[in-house]
Order: C-alpha cells, then structure tokens, then sequence
C-alpha cells in the first residue's frame, strides 16, 4: 500500500472510528461523513452518517475520486456527538399548540413558546427566510428570538416584527438537533 498522508488519515479514521468528511471531484453535492471501515490502493469503504446521526449504509469509492478530506475538524466532533445521542433527537417532546380564531395567530403561538428553553422554534419571516431559536420576549407588535445555528452556535438575540411571520415550526427534528448541540456546547463553556 502506498505510503501518503492521505492514506495515514484513513487509517486512523479505520483504526479509531474517527469522523471525517470526503469530498468527490465533480460532486456539488457536498460531501460523505463517517468513518473508514477498510481501503486499499485503489478503494476505500466509508460507513456513511445522516445529519443526524443515523447510520446511512456503506459506500464504496474509488480513492482516485477523493477531492479531499476534513479531518479533527469542528463538523466531525460534532457529528460525533450527534452520533452518540442520536436516540436524544428521535424524541419528539409532546407539546401542544392552542389556537383560537385571533387574527393575530403568530402572537398567540409564540406567546405559548416564549421563555421555553426546552423548546427551539422556526420562524419563517416573509415567507421566505427562516430562522431557528428559543423564543425570548413577544409583544403585540414583536418579539425576540435568541437564534441558534445549525450546529448549535448561540448567534445572539434578534427583534422581528410579529406581522413580518409566515410560519412557525416547533419540535421539528432539525430544531432537535440545534437543542441538542446547543446544550452541549453550553455544558462544555
């Protein structure tokens, strides 16, 4: 076998089950990540994951079609955790919304979530962005939403116009995910 960096990387990620991401030439999809089961010279076989941390299957690729790979980097560690409590983001947490025949619906869902931090909801503003967080402070005419990104980075406080929401999720499995890496990068500051 040839003796390379790359092939040092896939080693360890075979010997110690180490997530590592592995970009293809000509695939603007985006990327494969998992862990190395086995590889040789030619071919290398991934143990592919899901965002959320599902096991997806078993690739095979030929190496000479690996653009490149992530390594030890921030995505895998968290990718890893997920991995790890993936069973935590199954769980839908029961949660019931209450609506009554107010015109001004969006207040009245978000008032039901605000101060929740339990619960991350989406916003969609305009009906076209969208914007996931815990629900802070609602008035009549707006509110506050403490937004977490999709790796579960707290990005801070914005203010919304209440009139300016199109659609509210709540408990969706992506927001899981964002609850669940918030926490953790919450318990380990």
């Amino acid at each position: 076998m040839s003796e390379s960096i790359l092939f040092d990387i896939l080693q360890k990620s075979k010997e110690n089950k180490q997530i590592i991401s592995i970009w293809k030439y000509s695939d603007d999809e985006g990327f494969w990540a998992g862990y190395i089961k086995d590889f040789n010279d030619e071919l290398v076989v991934i143990q592919h994951y899901t965002k959320y941390g599902k096991s997806d299957g078993i690739i095979i690729e030929k190496i000479e079609e690996i653009q490149s790979i992530d390594f030890d980097d921030d995505y895998a560690k968290t990718l890893k955790y997920i991995i790890e409590n993936s069973s935590l983001i199954d769980k839908e947490d029961e949660f019931e919304i209450k609506l009554s025949d107010n015109e001004n619906w969006q207040e009245e869902v978000l008032k039901q979530v605000e101060g929740k931090k339990e619960i991350i909801v989406s916003v969609e503003i305009n009906g076209s962005d969208s914007y996931s967080g815990f629900i802070v402070i609602v008035s009549e005419s707006d509110f506050i939403i403490n937004c977490v990104g999709k790796f579960g980075e707290d990005e801070g406080k914005v203010i919304y116009k209440i009139e300016d929401v199109t659609s509210v999720r709540v408990n969706n499995i992506e927001d899981r995910k964002r609850r669940l890496l918030y926490n953790w990068r919450k318990a380990s500051l």
